[in-house]
């Protein structure tokens, strides 16, 4: 057992009548699975793009941030710094980085399905979220 990452796109309106409970999958909403990755999106992005993790914002927590109790699952919008950096990633930047750090083809091809959810989040007027659970 893992912890459970998936990243979607919603509107404020979509978000709401979600039940994040069940998270994008249990929705039947476009989501990336990126199970196991928590910190891993961050310094992907960061490297690819020539930048340290450091300069991201702060992700927005949505549920259960005030409450040291709260078991999940949890749902958090993704920083603009972050969205904006994964917007300019081109599937061959991708691919190329994934050659010189021997990543798996499995690890590339998420990169570049995140990199289109970004790029079609903010063509849309969309946030990007994740929504993780254990």
């Amino acid at each position: 057992m893992g912890v459970m990452m998936d990243y979607f796109a919603a509107t404020e309106q979509e978000l709401a009548a979600l039940d994040l409970d069940l998270g994008p999958a249990g929705n039947d909403w476009p989501y990336v699975d990126c199970k196991g990755w928590i910190l891993e999106v961050e310094e992907f992005a960061a490297e690819i793009d020539g930048r340290d993790p450091s300069e991201f914002g702060r992700d927005e927590p949505l549920r259960g941030a005030d409450d040291p109790e709260f078991l999940g699952p949890w749902t958090v919008r993704i920083n603009a710094e972050l969205v904006d950096t994964l917007t300019r990633l081109e599937e061959g930047q991708i691919r190329g980085y994934a050659d010189r750090f021997l990543l798996e083809d499995w690890e590339a091809g998420r990169l570049v399905a995140l990199a289109g959810l970004a790029r079609s989040a903010v063509a849309q007027g969309r946030a990007l979220y994740s929504w993780s659970s254990v």
